[in-house]
């Protein structure tokens, strides 16, 4: 009786390891070798369906079947166990790489499709990867950049550079800087260029994104230029102004003093000609406030920003050319004197092209200091403008021009209104 059960269940846990090694096949890259084993098993489960089939025919005879029995039994069950904790690294195996090819997948995805350029290269600037962003740029199949280095697209002026950016991002670890590239038809394409260390195929590798900032640098230019034409522009005025104004002033001074000193005038007009200088001394004086006020008015170091504004708007009420209406939300707080003298340059400008270009008859100004934010809004119902390249270039874009700088000078972020008629100007920045 013990002999049919031995011989059962070794049949049975033979069956076992035939299962999971047919299971493992749709796991395993190699499928031969486990259809191999699992005909290895059926085999031995024919044998020992052979060994039952002479046992139940001739018991008398069969010997050995209990020893045989509870070896295949042993056998299969160590397979079983041995089976199963394959299965479960198999399965961990596959699963890993399902993973890992689904992130290759979207590391691919983001690579080809992001809008900087992106490189890979071997730690002496040999190209490894590059995106489809970096031959749409530079002209180049990407077969042609995997043959090239960094200092292959480099303008003649960066080239020495490449070795030394190479050495503070392998120093450093990191390393942002700004270069240029120049593409297959003799472009040159200002960057900035964020450098890293990282693992790509188990080796340390050099992984750059370059970020094309041309338009940002022309830009900057235009900005430095209206600076620069803003500050000779004032220097004329103040030149004219001293010249014009307070040079006539002291020179008919002078006269009128060397006059005094004459001993052929009678002492009665000598006391009018000192009246005269007094008088003209004044008017010296109140020139010299004037372009003093011109150069830092003391209404904004005496009494701040919006002191400044509403005399400005009175002046300008005053004159009949323009309505202004001004308007001061939570203005309790005293903003840095240099904050204060921006905004009124940048209003006092909008003003200026509004009495030379607009033809309006109304404008509005709006200052909102809330807390940590500054809000400044300014519009007019005269023809209104496109703000544009075109009109930047122009002449006639001088003033919008020195709008700009003035924001950028103080990191605040602008807005133009582009609609005719009509003019709007926005401004908003961050304050502590």
């Amino acid at each position: 009786m013990f002999t049919y059960i031995w011989i059962i269940l070794s049949i049975i846990l033979q069956i076992i390891p035939i299962i999971l090694a047919l299971r493992i096949i749709s796991l395993a890259q190699s499928r031969l070798s486990w259809i191999l084993i699992a005909i290895s098993f059926a085999l031995m489960i024919i044998r020992r369906l052979s060994e039952f089939l002479f046992y139940f025919q001739n018991p008398e005879q069969y010997q050995i079947v209990n020893y045989n029995s509870l070896i295949d039994i042993f056998v299969s069950v160590i397979m079983i166990i041995s089976l199963v904790y394959l299965t479960k690294i198999l399965s961990s195996i596959k699963k890993t790489e399902a993973e890992r090819s689904e992130t290759e997948i979207r590391y691919r995805t983001l690579f080809n499709n992001s809008s900087d350029e992106l490189f890979l290269a071997d730690m002496e600037g040999n190209f490894l990867e590059v995106n489809k962003e970096v031959t749409k740029k530079l002209g180049y199949t990407r077969e042609e950049l995997l043959k090239m280095n960094f200092a292959d697209i480099k303008p003649p002026k960066y080239v020495n550079t490449v070795k030394d950016n190479i050495e503070k991002i392998i120093r450093q670890g990191t390393h942002v800087y700004e270069s240029e590239h120049v593409s297959k038809d003799k472009k040159n394409i200002s960057l900035e260029m964020s450098s890293r260390i990282i693992r790509y195929k188990g080796k340390k590798v050099i992984f750059t994104i370059a970020r094309d900032i041309t338009e940002r640098k022309e830009f900057e230019r235009k900005i430095l230029s209206a600076v620069i034409e803003a500050e000779e522009r004032e220097r004329k005025r103040f030149a004219k102004e001293i010249h014009d104004g307070l040079g006539p002033l002291l020179y008919t001074i002078k006269i009128y003093l060397n006059e005094i000193y004459s001993e052929d005038i009678p002492a009665d007009e000598k006391t009018n000609l000192i009246a005269f200088t007094n008088e003209m001394l004044d008017d010296a004086v109140s020139n010299i406030r004037t372009i003093s006020d011109n150069l830092m008015p003391t209404v904004i170091t005496n009494y701040g920003l919006v002191k400044a504004i509403e005399s400005l708007v009175k002046k300008i009420n005053i004159s009949n050319k323009l309505k202004i209406n001004f308007t001061c939300k939570n203005c309790m707080s005293k903003l840095d004197i240099a904050i204060e003298m921006v905004l009124y340059r940048i209003t006092e400008e909008l003003i200026n092209n509004t009495l030379k270009h607009s033809t309006a008859s109304n404008a509005e100004i709006i200052i909102d200091i809330a807390p940590f934010k500054l809000s400044l809004d300014y519009s007019d119902n005269g023809v209104g403008c496109i703000v544009n390249e075109d009109l930047l270039d122009s002449k006639n874009g001088m003033g919008l021009k020195n709008i700009i700088s003035r924001s950028k000078t103080i990191n605040a972020n602008y807005s133009f209104s582009n609609t005719i008629p009509n003019f709007h100007f926005s401004l908003e920045m961050e304050i502590k």
